[in-house]
């Protein structure tokens, strides 16, 4: 049997060649090289190319993945990192030599100066690398670089990395292997740091990204290095009752899909379908034309090319467009009042709930007449008490044609039916949130993002004008710029990082990174940056936080599980909190701080003595007094700190758990961009009696979990809910939702079903 080279040279097939290889992949792992080599044989053929070869020896080790042998998913990583090496070396045109040579190299650390300097000028780095380091710093780094840390990645990470995060030329071809990946962001997010210290801080972040032990937000892994320093993941929108404003927004939603940020659009300031326009009744078409716009625009305008463009929209639950809103992703009804493509959220108030668990009637409203009632502000402008106060004053007051009445019940039912249907709308339970913003004090909170994670303080752009030069032709039209939340987010690997020490090591330099995120931004829009610098926000959020629980020895379903929580999320706060105090020390607080709650020595919507004894209690002892003291005295750098994401594409390139969400089986295949990739959690040949599935775990144990972190995060939580079609009925979900609020979430994201086909008959036998 003859094969063809990548020169296109024909020789005979040597087996020893695909040896060499295997013995590289299979190093220290617990599968059989023998049995990799039988299978692959049977599919190679006269004529064969040796990249086909590759390619049949990766997809075969990758097929073979299971519980029972989950090092199967190293070895077809190692394989693809072989196959990697390789094409990235003949791209950049030096040798990898055969791993029997001692010359053997994976990485050529030595010119990586010339590498940089080379990429830079072809436009696939940005020039700021070697503006902000000499030619010896760039050297000097790419000794620091650890070839070995790309062990750590299993098949579906560098699958991942490969297809999606890898810099390629302008050919297509990937130029850069993921420790350079690495320390190339680590550069990016260091040039903030004072010159002196500025390599110190590369090593520390590269180090803490290529150990896995944090990781941050797709946008930044894509373009932190890269001309466009978009680093954002979300951003979001509150769109005023007026035509230039709605069109404005639609223009700001475009910038930022085109720079690959996600969106959360709230809607409910504008006024109902039938409302008046310039008093002429019954003209207007409501909100649902403008749901239809924003999904039009996200489908034309992607990230990057990278994903389509993604967008939340939320309404209120007593906007008087409510029940068309909830039917916009449903497959029955009228067409012209869809919009698939968007992810529909609904924002509400205690009342609601409350008259929910009363069974009473619900008053639904047009924004229209719900203008200024309380001085310059809308019912929507208000929360709490205040909010309620106003609400039953309207019930009674407004004219008919301004209101509707419906039962609380059917209508939460509806919500409830169409969540099961499609998995949304997403719940945002806005009192509470704006209950526990700790800046209440400059604003307040009408919605979320796009995952359900984010709550700042939002606010309209006012347009105050517009000017003209007749003599130039110009136009410029004013504005006073309103509130743009913008997320600036990176997790901790908390399969890593877990103890008192690692924390106290890990968090404050990923505070510090993310700061740096801030300075290293290229905003789309003005009111982005605007609201990033004002408010310089954060969100620090986990991954493979079951992991964590299992290889502790803890059940999800018990209350160790709940105290174990409340004693590592006090730690991630904690030392969030300090990492975000010294940084005020040394570069200077929020400018919006004084009047904050962290500045009245509220913490997490508590005063110390009970964040005290919640540390007693869980015999963590964390010196809170002293880090209040020093709050006080010095500010904080950050008005938000923490926020749990999802980590989908962040988890699987590090083999973790997602986020803080039980794993979706023991065994399953991951459909994304890089195709069908297998799936077992960390160290499922260990634990696999362990680990128990989110749809066999009792949701309400999800939500009380939830609700213990939530006590230490003062944004919010990307929190799914798992059901399982034939052992759930309608109460028993309303419940769920309905403890949620009662325990003090501030939202629930996904409510994910499993379809009665996809259900095995029993997980954990069929091995």
């Amino acid at each position: 049997m003859e094969v063809i080279k990548r020169s296109g040279k024909r020789e005979r097939l040597d087996i020893n060649k695909i040896r060499i290889a295997l013995e590289f992949a299979f190093k220290g792992l617990n599968v059989d090289p023998l049995e990799l080599e039988t299978d692959a044989r049977i599919q190679f053929r006269d004529g064969i190319t040796t990249e086909e070869i590759q390619e049949v020896l990766i997809r075969t080790a990758a097929e073979k993945v299971s519980p029972q042998a989950p090092d199967w998913q190293f070895a077809a990583a190692r394989l693809l990192l072989y196959d990697l090496y390789k094409k990235v070396a003949h791209v950049r045109g030096y040798e990898v030599k055969d791993e029997l040579s001692k010359e053997y190299r994976t990485y050529d650390t030595e010119n990586f100066y010339s590498f940089v300097k080379r990429y830079v000028e072809e436009g696939v780095y940005g020039e700021y690398l070697l503006k902000n380091y000499s030619k010896d710093e760039i050297s000097l780094l790419g000794k620091c670089i650890k070839p070995e840390r790309d062990l750590y990645f299993n098949y579906t990470g560098i699958k991942i990395l490969t297809d999606r995060y890898l810099a390629k030329n302008s050919e297509g071809q990937i130029v850069e292997l993921p420790q350079e990946m690495y320390m190339l962001i680590a550069m990016t997010l260091a040039i903030p740091e004072e010159k002196p210290y500025r390599l110190k801080w590369v090593k520390e972040f590269y180090n803490l990204l290529s150990e896995h032990f944090i990781t941050v937000a797709t946008p930044t892994l894509m373009n932190a290095r890269r001309p466009f320093t978009q680093l954002s993941s979300c951003f979001v929108l509150t769109v005023e009752d007026d035509l230039y404003d709605i069109f404005d927004n639609v223009q700001k939603a475009a910038q930022i899909s085109k720079h690959a940020g996600g969106l959360g659009i709230y809607l409910g300031k504008l006024r109902a379908t039938g409302a008046p326009i310039k008093k002429f009744k019954g003209a207007s078409s409501g909100v649902i034309p403008v749901v239809r716009i924003f999904n039009d625009v996200m489908t034309y305008v992607d990230q990057l090319g990278m994903r389509k463009g993604s967008a939340s929209i939320t309404l209120d639950i007593w906007h008087k467009d409510i029940l068309d809103f909830l039917e916009i992703k449903t497959n029955a009804g009228d067409e012209r009042k869809k919009a698939h493509d968007i992810h529909p959220a609904v924002s509400v108030p205690d009342i609601f709930m409350k008259r929910l668990e009363r069974n009473e009637k619900w008053t639904l409203f047009d924004p229209y007449y719900t203008k200024k009632v309380k001085g310059d502000k809308n019912l929507e402008d208000l929360w709490g008490k205040e909010f309620e106060e106003e609400y039953l004053r309207l019930e009674k007051e407004l004219p008919a044609e301004a209101k509707k009445e419906v039962s609380a019940f059917e209508l939460w039912k509806r919500l409830l039916t169409v969540a099961f249907e499609t998995g949304e709308p997403y719940v945002f339970f806005r009192d509470t949130a704006n209950r526990l913003n700790p800046n209440k004090h400059v604003g307040m909170v009408y919605s979320s993002n796009l995952c359900m994670e984010i709550v700042q303080n939002m606010s309209v752009t006012k347009h105050t004008g517009v000017e003209m030069n007749v003599a130039t032709g110009e136009v410029i039209s004013k504005k006073k710029m309103g509130d743009v939340v913008v997320c600036n987010l990176g997790s901790v690997n908390l399969g890593k990082v877990h103890s008192k020490e690692l924390m106290e090591k890990v968090v404050p330099v990923l505070v510090r990174l993310l700061d740096n995120v801030i300075e290293m931004n290229y905003y789309a829009i003005p009111e982005a940056e605007y609201t990033n610098r004002r408010y310089r926000a954060i969100g620090i959020g986990v991954s493979n936080y079951h992991y964590c629980l299992v290889k502790n020895g803890i059940r999800w379903e018990s209350e160790d599980h709940l105290r174990f929580a409340d004693k590592l999320f006090e730690m991630l706060a904690f030392y969030a909190l300090k990492g975000s105090v010294d940084l005020a020390k040394e570069r200077g607080k929020y400018e919006l701080f004084e009047g904050s709650d962290w500045s009245k020595g509220i913490l997490f919507g508590r005063k110390l003595e009970e964040i005290e004894e919640n540390s007693r209690a869980n015999d963590n002892n964390l010196p809170w007094r002293l880090l209040l003291r020093e709050i006080r005295e010095y500010g904080m750098r950050n008005a938000y700190l923490l926020a749990l994401m999802p980590t989908g594409s962040t988890s699987l390139i590090l083999g973790a758990t997602p986020s803080v969400d039980p794993i979706f089986a023991k065994y399953y295949n991951e459909e994304n961009m890089s195709g069908i990739l297998p799936q077992v959690p960390p160290e499922i040949d260990r634990f696999y009696w362990h680990y128990k599935s989110a749809y066999n775990i009792d949701q309400r144990w999800i939500v009380k979990a939830a609700a213990v972190r939530q006590k230490w995060i003062d944004q919010s939580q990307s929190l799914n809910l798992f059901i399982d079609p034939r052992n759930i009925d309608g109460p028993t979900l309303s419940s769920i939702y309905q403890l949620a609020w009662k325990l003090g979430l501030k939202s629930v994201y996904y409510l994910r079903s499993r379809s009665i086909l996809e259900i095995e008959e029993c997980e954990s036998c069929s091995v």
